[in-house]
């Protein structure tokens, strides 16, 4: 969760604007408390970290930033969603390790624009060694009939 993205745009429409600014900062914060706990503690060559955000939501964490950029006791690949794009170039930036935005179709995965959908795989070799790589889909299949779709 971003405390900072959202508190002032969701808070104030509920009739409990306190309570959920409260909340909001709570999750916020176990959230990051339980990556740099885990970031810590695991003695794993490789650190899966998923959230609903890419990184580029995260630039007023950027002790958050500079976890994931850590390559010092191991690779870390994080994987982001909310944009409905499947690339690992409209994010901030967590080299040397890498993040991809995984966003899927959703329900508007045919928008007009330059879009690539698929997945991002993932494979750990004998050394230990993750390699991620993309298998895209032609979106011409997937919004096919689709309502509203973008016409291609």
């Amino acid at each position: 969760m971003n405390y900072y993205t959202w508190v002032n745009y969701t808070c104030h429409w509920t009739p409990c604007e306190e309570k959920c600014r409260k909340n909001l900062r709570e999750r916020n914060d176990a959230a990051f408390e339980l990556f740099y706990k885990r970031a810590v503690k695991s003695s794993a060559e490789n650190l899966v970290v998923f959230s609903h955000y890419p990184t580029d939501y995260f630039q007023a964490e950027p002790s958050f930033l500079e976890g994931l950029r850590d390559k010092s006791r191991r690779t870390i690949a994080y994987f982001g969603g909310h944009r409905h794009n499947t690339d690992n170039t409209s994010t901030v930036s967590t080299f040397p390790n890498e993040n991809w935005v995984v966003g899927g179709g959703g329900g508007f995965g045919c928008e007009p624009g330059i879009q690539q959908q698929g997945i991002v795989v993932g494979e750990i070799g004998f050394n230990d060694e993750l390699s991620l790589y993309p298998a895209l889909v032609d979106n011409r299949f997937c919004c096919r009939g689709h309502a509203g779709a973008w016409q291609y």
